[in-house]
């Protein structure tokens, strides 16, 4: 699938909902196009008994987004797995809430790129900034992910 096609959201929805029952449960969305995508998730589903979003939701959020990055990242035929992540609470979530990945440093993603040239995994760090529903910074998420070719397993 070309990553620009308007297939995107719709092609990426599916394989998330099919490899991750969780995300169903969660009623994750994805939205936007390859230049600018997020993973959405709606407060009613993913909320605690405190009134807020559920640590865990967000976390489970932030990981696959990371997930989905690492292997749009690795530009070909891939399989990611997270090594290590952490999440950082920095506000409670009241409403719906997205995640977006920033954009990793060229030199991680070319690094990453000549290492699967190689047949080798490669690693890359990303940050993911989980928002609320009016764009708020309410998380932050840093994971480390292993990419390998989908053929090496």
């Amino acid at each position: 699938m070309n990553a620009a096609s308007p297939e995107f959201a719709p092609h990426w929805q599916a394989r998330l909902r099919g490899g991750f029952p969780l995300l169903d449960a969660m009623r994750v969305e994805v939205r936007g196009d390859a230049d600018g995508w997020a993973l959405h998730a709606p407060f009613a589903v993913n909320r605690n008994d405190h009134g807020t979003a559920f640590g865990g939701a967000i976390s489970t959020l932030a990981t696959i987004a990371g997930w989905m990055a690492a292997l749009l990242a690795a530009a070909d035929d891939a399989d990611a797995v997270i090594q290590s992540g952490d999440t950082e609470f920095l506000l409670p979530i009241h409403g719906d809430f997205h995640a977006r990945v920033l954009p990793p440093p060229a030199d991680d993603v070319a690094r990453l790129r000549r290492a699967l040239a190689r047949g080798r995994p490669g690693r890359l760090h990303l940050v993911v900034e989980i928002r609320d529903d009016a764009d708020v910074l309410a998380a932050r998420f840093a994971g480390r992910y292993v990419v390998q070719a989908a053929d090496a397993r």
